[in-house]
């Protein structure tokens, strides 16, 4: 069995080790330190960014790729609890979580899996206007709806609906395609 002192240690190793991703650029926001690790493949747009904070705790892991906005606003403030892979029913704890067997196996699991759902996008002249983000595999009719036009509350409302509007395509982007996840990086879980 592998020993790894912190996260970072762990994250770098899964990652990079894939031969997925590229070593990492790291900056510091406030007390963060936030790593992004770019794909290998030259046709994919995909990266993940992953924010440490001091005593060693894990904040977030976030997989973002341009080609799926719904997606990344989705991900954008979704941060990491103490109980987030905790067994019993425990409420969400202080934020990040701790460097544990329980939580890397946790985290191994979501690189492993990859992303599921899809993002159905409303598209008119190659501008995605908007998109429903359907993630969830025990509710699959659940979606998030994210409008990325400038258009006013009012006409939000009452406005002509944008699935509506002429000259719209509809696209559906599976999103296991963004991230299929890593395969057998480690010989056996940690």
């Amino acid at each position: 069995m592998q020993e790894f002192k912190h996260w970072k240690e762990f994250i770098n190793r899964v990652l990079i080790g894939s031969g997925k991703f590229e070593n990492p650029k790291t900056e510091f926001k406030g007390d963060a330190e936030i790593e992004t690790f770019k794909s290998t493949e030259q046709s994919s747009l995909t990266e993940i960014k992953v924010g440490y904070l001091k005593d060693n705790l894990l904040i977030y892991l976030q997989i973002f790729n341009p080609t799926v906005p719904g997606y990344n606003k989705y991900v954008e403030g979704e941060y990491f609890y103490q109980h987030d892979f905790s067994e019993d029913d425990k409420s969400y704890g202080s934020p990040a979580l701790e460097f544990n067997e329980q939580n890397r196996n946790g985290i191994l699991s979501i690189l492993e899996s990859g992303l599921k759902g899809k993002e159905v996008q409303f598209v008119k002249n190659n501008i995605i206007l908007k998109s429903k983000l359907y993630n969830t595999e025990s509710h699959p009719d659940f979606s998030y709806s994210y409008n990325f036009t400038k258009r006013g509350f009012w006409n939000k409302i009452f406005g002509q609906k944008i699935d509506k509007m002429d000259g719209i395509e509809k696209r559906e982007i599976e999103l296991s395609t963004i991230f299929s996840g890593i395969k057998n990086v480690l010989q056996q879980r940690i």
